[in-house]
């Protein structure tokens, strides 16, 4: 990878997974198997947390470096994120941030057939042990605590 990347455009490349992740959840043309959707949407979470390692190794960031991880761990929506992200990652959780124990539960789907092609919506559900939770309402409210760290730090 080229020593020009930097966590700004880690960011913009978050911006589209979670575009992706969003016309999942609204519903988009159902063109390919469900496992691809899926992976779509632990593609965003797993992105999502990382954005903090862009951060903390971009030279040019060394000012956001030293408050991220304070970040995180002062947003639960960012400490579920994390825990999500380890989750994939490594198969199992062995290590919690959030203590609240986050899996993927159910999926539930929405399938539009008609005159144009047919039409998907994807909504995934996240167990807790405080209880359930929409995917996409926390990937929305991550990428809001994004946006707010990156203006106030800059």
């Amino acid at each position: 990878m080229s020593r020009s990347s930097n966590y700004q455009e880690q960011f913009k490349r978050l911006e589209r997974w979670y575009k992706r992740f969003e016309e999942i959840n609204n519903g988009r043309i159902h063109n390919r198997p469900s496992e691809f959707y899926e992976d779509e949407v632990y593609s965003f979470f797993m992105n999502c947390y990382h954005l903090k390692d862009w951060i903390k190794n971009d030279l040019a960031a060394a000012s956001l470096a030293n408050n991220v991880e304070d970040y995180i761990n002062d947003n639960p929506e960012l400490l579920l994120c994390a825990d999500i992200c380890n989750g994939l990652k490594h198969f199992q959780l062995n290590r919690e941030r959030s203590g609240k124990s986050p899996e993927f539960g159910k999926k539930k789907a929405k399938l539009e057939v008609g005159v144009g092609p047919p039409i998907i919506a994807l909504k995934y559900e996240i167990t807790t042990n405080t209880g359930i939770i929409d995917a996409f309402i926390l990937a929305t409210k991550c990428m809001e605590l994004w946006k707010i760290f990156l203006k106030l730090v800059i």
